[in-house]
C-alpha cells in the first residue's frame, strides 16, 4: 500500500493544492497534466524462502533467464525492485542476491527486443561475458548490455539503479551504437557522474513527476546517457580493422532496417552502401556471408511475430511473407532446421508461457510485475 511503500521514497512529496475554482476546460487539461507516472514495486519478503526466487524468476523471464548461484542462495534470496515508466523508457531501483543472468541467442531471436540496458552499482558487482568481450563492473561504475546480443553474467547481491532505453531512441545519438555490448565506465566522475545523479534524482522525485512532464524527463537521460557513453574508452585497436568493423555495422544496420522488402540482397546493399560486390562480400565474410545474414535476421524476425500474442491470428504463411519468404514450405523447412521447433510449435509454445504469466500475475502477495510486462515490450 502507499503507506508502507512511502518509506521507500517512492511516492515523493504531496503536491500543492491551486486555489479557486477552475473552468471545466481548465480542470480537464489540469487533470491530464498532473496524471502522474505509471509506477511498479515488487517485492519477495512478503513470500516464503522457497517461494521468493521463483517468483522473481517468474518474472524476470520475459527478459532473460535467470539462476542462483547455488541452493544456498536460493534459499536466502531476496528480491526488491522500484519502477518508473518515463514515456517508453523504464526505470528500475532494485536489491536483488546473487544470481547469474543468461541471454542466449534463442531468446534474442524469440522475443526481438532492441534496446539498452544501462546500469549502475550502488553496492556489489557483475562479471559478465558479452560475446569476446569479458568485464567487471564494482560500485560506482556503469555496465551497458545490449539486448540485440547474447550475454551472460554472474553477480554478487547487489544495488542498482538501471534504465532499460529502446535503440531506436539512443543509438542515432551514439558515435558507435553497435559497440557497447559488456562496455564499463566510471560514475564517480565527468559525465557518467552527472548521469548517476540525473538517474538518482529521477527516481526520488518520481512521486512528483507527471505524464505531461515525463517526455522532457525522458529526452534529458536520453542525452545524458549518449554523452556519458560516447565519452567511454575503446580499447586501441587496428584502424583498418575499426573501420571495416563501422562499415560492416552500418550494412547490418540497413538489414535490419530493410528486411521486409523483398529485394533486399547483396545488389541492393552494395548501392546503399557505395561498396563493389567483392567487397561487401569480404565484409560479410564473418558473418557467413550476405545472403545467410539476411536469412538469419528474417528468421529471427519471424520467430518474434510467431511467439508473440500481438500476432497470434496471422497465419504462418502471413509472417513468412511478411519477412521475404516467398515459399511457406520452404520458410518451415529452413524455421525448423535453424531453431529446433516447427513454426506452429513455436507459436503454441508461445501462447502457453503468456498463459502462464497472466496467471501467475496476482497470486503471490509481492505487489505488482507492471514492470517486467514494460521492459518486455518497450522494443
Amino acid at each position: 500500500d502507499e503507506g508502507a511503500l512511502a518509506g521507500y521514497g517512492f511516492y515523493g512529496r504531496p503536491k500543492a493544492r491551486r486555489s479557486g475554482p477552475p473552468s471545466a476546460q481548465g480542470l480537464r487539461v489540469s487533470m491530464a497534466e498532473n496524471t502522474p507516472i505509471d509506477r511498479s514495486y515488487f517485492d519477495t519478503r512478503p513470500l516464503s524462502a522457497p517461494e521468493r526466487f521463483s517468483a522473481w524468476r517468474d518474472t524476470i523471464d520475459v527478459v532473460v533467464s535467470v539462476d542462483p548461484h547455488d541452493e544456498a542462495g536460493r534459499d536466502r534470496y531476496g528480491a526488491q525492485v522500484r519502477s518508473i515508466l518515463l514515456d517508453d523508457i523504464a526505470v528500475n531501483h532494485c536489491r536483488l542476491g546473487a544470481q547469474t543472468f543468461a541471454r542466449d541467442a534463442l531468446r534474442v531471436a524469440a522475443d526481438g527486443i532492441d534496446y539498452y540496458q544501462i546500469h549502475i552499482f550502488l553496492d556489489g558487482q557483475v562479471e559478465m561475458n558479452c560475446g569476446g568481450r569479458e568485464s567487471r563492473a564494482r560500485r560506482n561504475e556503469f555496465a551497458v548490455l545490449d539486448n540485440a546480443a547474447p550475454y551472460r553474467s554472474w553477480t554478487t547481491d547487489y544495488e542498482k539503479l538501471n534504465m532499460f532505453v529502446p535503440r531506436r531512441r539512443l543509438a542515432p545519438l551514439l558515435d558507435r551504437p553497435d559497440s557497447h555490448h559488456g562496455m564499463v565506465f566510471d560514475g564517480d566522475s565527468g559525465a557518467g557522474a552527472v548521469l548517476r545523479d540525473y538517474l538518482s534524482s529521477l527516481m526520488q522525485a518520481s512521486g512528483d513527476l507527471t505524464t505531461a512532464q515525463a517526455p522532457q524527463a525522458a529526452e534529458a537521460l536520453v542525452q545524458l546517457s549518449a554523452m556519458a557513453m560516447n565519452g567511454a574508452k575503446f580499447g586501441d585497436g587496428d584502424p583498418p580493422a575499426e573501420a571495416d568493423t563501422a562499415l560492416l555495422l552500418r550494412a547490418q544496420t540497413f538489414i535490419k532496417d530493410n528486411l521486409a522488402d523483398p529485394e533486399l540482397g547483396p545488389e541492393r546493399l552494395a548501392g546503399a552502401l557505395g561498396l563493389s560486390r567483392s567487397r561487401l562480400y569480404s565484409l560479410f565474410q564473418p558473418c557467413g556471408g550476405v545472403a545467410a545474414y539476411v536469412r538469419e535476421m528474417r528468421l529471427r524476425r519471424a520467430f518474434t511475430d510467431l511467439a508473440s500474442p500481438r500476432h497470434a491470428h496471422s497465419l504462418v504463411s502471413q509472417i513468412a511473407y511478411a519477412w521475404g519468404f516467398g515459399d511457406p514450405a520452404h520458410f518451415t523447412r529452413l524455421f525448423t532446421r535453424r531453431f529446433g521447433a516447427s513454426p506452429s510449435d513455436v507459436r503454441a509454445a508461445g501462447a502457453d508461457a503468456s498463459a502462464r504469466r497472466a496467471a501467475n500475475a496476482n497470486d503471490l502477495p509481492v505487489g505488482d510485475t507492471k514492470y517486467a510486462h514494460w521492459i518486455a515490450n518497450l522494443a
